[in-house]
């Protein structure tokens, strides 16, 4: 194996010495991973993990070491910031380690650094480095943990599992398939912060052209907080609460943040299509989600939205344009201006009267109008592609543990 020292030789991808045993029905000391319906379900030979994949050690790489440069750095979440230097060879498959929350399984087509809180995962030359993404994120790793104060993932709890495993030319086709989906899922992401930016460059550019007035928010906005609710009020439902986790830490709503829900709440705590709610807490250690603010589009799995207690709705009165009400509070101003007014240390609450208290540039009702207009189609885009994303992801999800088991076939003329 190369050294995995600084400036050494970079790890090779595959596992060309793993040996495969193609067992098909005979497990020892093991079963069928989670979540792909038992070996009864599953049409192709079934392998051990051990003999499928190697898991090698990252090395640490404290902040203060690290020098500029692209090569990304990951961890046990993701990745944690870039160094000049590679200690694996790209494309890579990242796996988590170490830690109490969510490990992460993650993708990258560069050379790359893996701290020692996360795997490199190196499958053998029968394995579709692809196919075992898709694989092993859809299996998971959290129920493999063990520890209690600081849990990790070990080798031989990885290896336990049995995979199901097609001929590569198959893995590869179903790598395909899920990589066009995820392919066309960036692909309107990235459209939609295009999209984004052009909203806020349209506000900026108001206030550049019209000299504003100032005004609290309090008088050109009502707020209202959202819902106190319980874990046993979280069943399934086409009621759904908008949560802190309906917020991206970079900005943006995420409809996979949506929680069902059975419990009461007010006709004025309802979210109707397009209107704005503002975090009001933040579990972030940064305080990157405190005093953001998005627009809430339609959901297509549920019915009625309504803002939980870490939410505050501001709605638009006094003839002020909803439009322009998302460019002041999405404004970074604004954001800067809640961030200042918390109170907390691990977790972060906004001051009752931060949101009231702001005080907003306002222009003319004309000007709010004719800003409306130009952006309205601009917003009616962002929740078409919202929308086709979360279409797509479903589709996905649904033909992952299909495709993974065999249940479902790729013909050769798709593939």
């Amino acid at each position: 194996m190369p050294s995995s020292t600084e400036g050494a030789s970079l790890k090779y991808r595959s596992a060309r010495g793993l040996k495969v045993s193609m067992s098909t029905r005979t497990l020892t000391g093991g079963d069928v991973a989670r979540g792909l319906g038992g070996r009864s379900r599953v049409s192709w030979p079934l392998q051990r993990s051990s003999d499928l994949f190697e898991l090698r050690y990252g090395k640490a790489l404290v902040a203060s070491s690290r020098r500029p440069g692209r090569v990304p750095v990951f961890g046990t979440n993701g990745q944690t910031g870039t160094h000049d230097t590679p200690l694996f060879a790209g494309p890579g498959v990242i796996v988590g380690r170490k830690g109490a929350g969510h490990l992460g399984v993650h993708w990258t087509d560069e050379d790359y650094w893996v701290i020692d809180t996360a795997y490199s995962l190196v499958p053998s030359a029968d394995i579709d480095l692809k196919f075992a993404y898709y694989l092993v994120n859809y299996v998971g790793l959290n129920h493999l943990k063990h520890g209690t104060s600081n849990p990790s993932l070990t080798r031989e709890a990885f290896g336990a599992q049995y995979f199901p495993v097609p001929p590569l030319e198959e893995q590869r086709a179903i790598a395909a398939t899920l990589d066009a989906l995820d392919l066309k899922i960036q692909s309107n992401g990235r459209s939609a912060l295009l999209l984004d930016g052009l909203v806020s460059l349209h506000f900026q550019s108001l206030l550049a052209r019209v000299t504003p007035t100032y005004q609290p928010l309090g008088e050109l906005a009502t707020i209202t907080k959202g819902v106190s609710y319980k874990s046993a009020h979280l069943q399934e439902s086409r009621t759904s609460l908008v949560t802190l986790k309906s917020f991206d830490r970079t900005g943006g709503y995420k409809p996979d943040g949506l929680k069902p829900y059975t419990g009461q709440y007010k006709p004025k705590q309802v979210i109707a299509p397009g209107e704005l709610v503002v975090a009001q807490t933040d579990l972030t250690q940064g305080a990157e989600v405190v005093g953001r603010a998005v627009r809430v589009p339609a959901a297509p799995s549920a019915d009625v939205l309504v803002a939980s207690l870490d939410l505050a709705i501001v709605r638009p009165s006094g003839g002020i344009a909803n439009e322009y009400l998302l460019g002041v509070l999405t404004d970074e101003r604004f954001r800067q201006h809640c961030r200042s007014r918390t109170t907390g240390t691990t977790v972060l609450h906004l001051a009752s009267d931060a949101i009231p208290a702001y005080v907003a540039p306002v222009v003319t009702s004309d000007a709010q109008s004719q800003y409306a207009a130009l952006v309205r189609p601009l917003l009616a885009r962002l929740d078409s592609l919202e929308h086709e994303n979360v279409a797509l992801a479903k589709l996905r999800d649904a033909l992952l543990p299909e495709l993974l088991s065999g249940r479902v076939r790729i013909s050769k003329a798709a593939a």
